[in-house]
């Protein structure tokens, strides 16, 4: 091969394919593709965007009143695929007129109309020239497929056919995408595309109607704002019902003049934004180029449902830097430096401080709303003191600000969880309330402990109300021998009063009837006045014990020795049967009960009570004794009926 030649040996084509890929591959949504049109209007120093749309025609007409193109513009930058703007024209980095920054740069944008119309009809006046031309993306495929040539001649128009006296109009035909949605639907998202809206010098109309700010609906909904330094502030303002507004520090990298602007925020209910809006978009001169870098943070959490911002970061397409821009225009490099930078500059410090404030923020708010709107479940946090009021305030906090159609479907939740918390509390196993959060938590709780019959039963009725019906019952009595008829009605049934521990009798009929079929024997060799003296004798097992109970009649004569005689027998009755036919209970202790009348023991006596794990109580003394020891219950009984009451009331809070 001869390589003394002048002429180059290699040569790189590009073919019109590249078009295809550029054009059709990389948009996949109108507004996207409008943004772009919006973006070229810009860099053309236009003051005025009208887009007008016909769905019955499938037809979209773009106009914008900026600078317009000449022949050779229409040639040399608009049909050049990447021509780079920034690099070319004169006044390097800012627009000749309104001097402002670019927002195209890689020179593909506008063939993003491709992907949503086979006809784009372009008319264009620039210093009284006007000019006309049309593409069909039919043409280009069949250009393609021909492999002729790598050139493309877009069909030349009349310029009489032109109606506008300045600037560029653009006609979309045969539009492929679905434009029959409301103008309303386009305002929003272009709104949420660009932050320059609003500019005194910059206007876009969909359809007659002027897009602003306001488009972009979620201001009003930011409950509480973090916003990048003074220049932010601002958004104070606009979010004018933010309970709690936080300045943050805005320099990403002050060694390299790396600096932000905007908010993040977090709405009230998840209602308020979805998927498009969900997340933080970034903007580097006035255009989205990123459309969540919250998404890229990879942080979990409710918070994460209820979270939006926007941050200007122009340095993120600076002109004296290399392009970290996607080639469509909607995602930034994720390894490029200045991204890292970002990402965790937020991460690091707003999005740390939010994840860690948020739910406590919103259980505050939430409190707040109980304490100055919900008198009736105020009147039951008005029961409780120190931490378990806080505790309590923070958990129907969590309540107040669930999402919810209609207040009134809170009325189940809260009354779930203050069941759930006087249940608890006595359990000490309160933690398990600390660590409900979603809609789902609550309802999980609500299904176990929103039955009022069945919790009543479980927790007051057994640990309350049926021992407060039986004091009050010993309350009663004054005379004697009615203390022995009471007694004896309740004691076998409620071993409770004579020892705590013993909470609950263990009930086996077989072995019940086995072991007083022994005692039968000895009660069969008493005499006849040790027969008229005793009222009754039973056996229980309780939690890792046996009991023998024996009730004396109040005005029975008291001979220690001979009683304790008589509890010797039944014990070892109890033991001979335990072991011939209850192997298994045979070790454990067991515990012997005597009921009689007054008396008083001597030292030696009570030594011999002591060794044969006797207790010998009299009548007045278990029923003081009773009375003492569940005050507490006394006490609950009328805290439970007040609870009852209170927890009946709350519907009253709530008036949808």
């Amino acid at each position: 091969m001869d390589t003394q030649s002048n002429e180059p040996i290699y040569k790189m084509t590009i073919g019109l394919s590249v078009l295809e890929h550029l054009g059709v591959g990389l948009y996949s949504n109108v507004p996207a593709v409008l943004s772009e049109a919006v973006a070229n209007a810009w860099d053309a120093d236009a003051e005025n965007v009208r887009i007008d749309i016909d769905a019955d025609k499938r037809e979209i007409v773009i106009y914008d009143d900026g600078s317009g193109m000449t022949v050779d513009d229409i040639n040399a930058k608009y049909l050049k695929v990447g021509y780079k703007k920034r690099e070319s024209e004169s006044n390097f980095g800012v627009t000749p007129k309104f001097e402002r920054q670019p927002m195209g740069r890689k020179g593909i944008g506008k063939l993003s109309l491709f992907s949503i119309a086979n006809m784009i009809e372009i008319h264009t006046v620039k210093g009284g020239e006007a000019n006309a031309l049309r593409m069909n993306s039919d043409d280009i495929r069949a250009k393609i497929k021909s492999e002729s040539s790598d050139d493309y001649y877009p069909e030349s128009l009349p310029s009489d056919i032109v109606r506008i006296s300045q600037g560029t109009k653009i006609k979309l035909s045969g539009v492929k995408k679905r434009i029959d949605r409301t103008d309303e639907f386009l305002r929003k998202r272009l709104a949420r595309r660009f932050s320059i809206i609003g500019k005194s010098n910059f206007s876009i109309e969909i359809d007659g109607h002027t897009v602003s700010a306001r488009d972009r609906d979620y201001y009003v909904n930011i409950e509480y704002l973090w916003y990048f330094g003074d220049q932010s502030k601002r958004f104070v303002q606009i979010c004018r019902n933010a309970i709690a507004s936080i300045c943050s520090s805005a320099d990403v990298g002050r060694e390299n003049g790396y600096r932000i602007a905007g908010w993040i925020g977090t709405v009230k209910e998840r209602k308020q934004i979805n998927e498009d809006t969900n997340g933080i978009v970034i903007f580097a001169n006035g255009k989205l180029v990123h459309e969540d870098i919250l998404n890229d943070m990879k942080e979990g959490g409710v918070w994460t449902k209820y979270i939006i911002g926007e941050i200007d970061a122009d340095f993120m397409d600076d002109s004296h830097e290399i392009d970290i821009i996607t080639s469509a225009r909607q995602r930034l490099k994720e390894d490029e430096p200045r991204y890292i930078a970002l990402r965790d500059f937020l991460k690091n410090g707003v999005i740390r401080e939010i994840a860690s404030n948020w739910q406590r923020m919103r259980s505050e708010s939430g409190a707040r709303k109980v304490l100055s709107e919900r008198k009736n479940i105020t009147r039951w946090l008005d029961r409780l003191q120190g931490d378990q009021k806080e505790s309590a305030k923070n958990l129907l906090g969590r309540i107040e600000t669930l999402d919810v159609k209609s207040e009134s479907e809170k009325v189940p939740f809260f009354k779930a969880v203050m069941y759930a918390f006087e249940r608890l509390s006595v359990t000490q196993q309160l933690g398990v309330l600390s660590k409900l959060e979603t809609r789902k938590d609550f309802e999980l709780i609500s299904s176990i402990f929103g039955n009022l019959t069945d919790l009543t039963r479980v927790h007051y009725y057994d640990i309350a109300k049926v021992r407060v019906e039986i004091i009050k019952k010993f309350q009663e009595i004054i005379e004697d021998d009615k203390k022995e008829r009471v007694i004896q009605e309740h004691i076998f049934g409620a071993l409770w009063l004579l020892d705590p521990s013993w909470e609950r009798a263990a009930t086996n009929e077989w072995m019940e009837k086995t072991v007083m079929k022994e005692f039968g024997k000895v009660t069969t060799n008493l005499s006849q006045k040790e027969k008229r003296a005793r009222i009754d004798i039973r056996y229980q097992t309780v939690t890792g014990s046996h009991v023998i109970v024996e009730l004396k009649r109040y005005s029975a004569p008291l001979e220690f020795y001979p009683i304790l005689g008589q509890l010797r027998k039944y014990k070892d009755a109890l033991e001979k049967c335990l072991a011939s036919k209850f192997v298994a209970r045979a070790n454990m202790p067991i515990a012997t009960v005597c009921i009689t009348g007054p008396r008083d023991f001597t030292e030696e006596e009570r030594k011999h009570l002591l060794a044969g794990n006797v207790r010998w109580l009299n009548y007045d003394e278990l029923i003081q004794h009773a009375l003492l020891s569940y005050n507490d219950y006394l006490q609950a009984e009328r805290r439970i009926s007040d609870l009852v009451q209170i927890i009946d009331s709350i519907d009253e809070d709530f008036d949808d």
